[in-house]
């Protein structure tokens, strides 16, 4: 595919040409996983993958498979709802066609990343906590509608495939390893955008903040690096936090690029629903801000006019990101089809 051959020699062309702003890049991620990340996720991760392995899911009743199925891909955060949906559609429980769907529903953030890594460790208050898990998870909680709907297969237990804790410490590890990467590379992209002066143009024109422009661009890539940019970003707690809620359900480029990885999943579909519910994890963390940080939110009524300014601004940003979003992947995903006709 065209996109596969130009970008590795941009990417090549930009660190040869900005080789300090990379290395300041790729230094700071790698400082933010060593620091944050990786204490706070990896035994998390472990615990995670055993769960995935037990055969706990095919022990309790049908109906109750819908929630469990929705609860492990939480608990278990990026992309353990994916591989999820892999492992019950090679094992039949459900077709590749409804494997696509549940995987949509069930792909998300785990809480342990949000509290400990988001709330506390970037936006230094635990209160945040609060409107970032129930803007993620309030949404979440209506895949139970069409994860209920699914024709789920007869099919018996499997035995625990490897719930032994050396195949779990594997797993953690890998997980922890792919999310460095992801880490450095969004950073270094990043940071060569920057260097090249797009982040600035294209502030310039939508009249924003760059390093806001710069946030949500980072966060189109890979949702940790972006919004640990926008929680520092010059912007009242309300917009910081509904930004932050929209890329940690969206996940970025890289959350999209693990799913797929995982399971063969239908690009539209997926990206139509995250869509859908990250502008609603959006919409709710902004309304919850003010009951659970008060003191630094924006007062909605001794300053209408100035709130009301905001949330214009936020709404055109999150537009845009999504559709930006949306049109690059379409792209992409449109390239590779036509490939796979010629």
């Amino acid at each position: 595919m065209i996109i596969n051959r130009i970008l590795p020699l941009l990417l090549l062309f930009g660190l040869i040409a900005a080789p300090d702003a990379a290395f300041a890049a790729a230094s700071e991620a790698a400082l933010l996983w060593w620091t944050r990340v990786l204490p706070s996720l990896l035994p998390y991760l472990i615990a995670a993958s055993l769960l995935g392995r037990s055969d706990l899911f095919f022990r309790v009743p049908k109906r109750f498979q819908p929630f469990f199925l929705l609860l492990f891909g939480a608990l278990g955060g990026y992309p353990v709802g994916a591989k999820l949906s892999a492992r019950l559609c090679t094992l039949n429980v459900l077709s590749p066609g409804e494997a696509k769907k549940a995987c949509a529903c069930c792909n998300l953030p785990n809480p342990v990343f949000i509290i400990s890594v988001v709330a506390i460790g970037f936006f230094a208050d635990p209160r945040t906590a609060g409107p970032l898990l129930i803007g993620i998870y309030v949404p979440a909680l209506f895949g139970l509608i069409p994860l209920s709907k699914l024709t789920y297969g007869d099919t018996a237990a499997p035995p625990a495939s490897g719930a032994n804790l050396s195949d779990a410490i594997g797993d953690g590890v890998r997980s922890i390893a792919a999310i460095l990467g992801c880490l450095v590379l969004a950073s270094v992209l990043g940071a060569l955008l920057e260097a090249a002066g797009l982040f600035r143009a294209i502030a310039a024109l939508l009249n924003l903040p760059e390093t806001t422009v710069g946030a949500v661009s980072t966060g189109l890539f890979e949702m940790t690096c972006g919004v640990r940019k926008i929680a520092l970003a010059a912007m009242p707690l309300q917009a910081r936090l509904a930004l932050s809620a929209f890329f940690l359900q969206l996940g970025g480029a890289a959350v999209l690029l693990q799913t797929a990885s995982a399971f063969p999943i239908s690009y539209v579909r997926y990206l139509l629903v995250k869509l859908l519910y990250a502008i609603c994890s959006a919409a709710i963390a902004l309304a919850l801000t003010p009951l659970f940080c008060p003191d630094t939110a924006v007062p909605t009524l001794a300053s209408g006019a100035v709130m009301l300014r905001h949330t214009f601004d936020l709404a055109s940003v999150l537009l845009a990101s999504g559709f930006g979003l949306l049109l690059v992947f379409l792209f992409t995903f449109g390239l590779s089809k036509r490939k796979n006709g010629a």
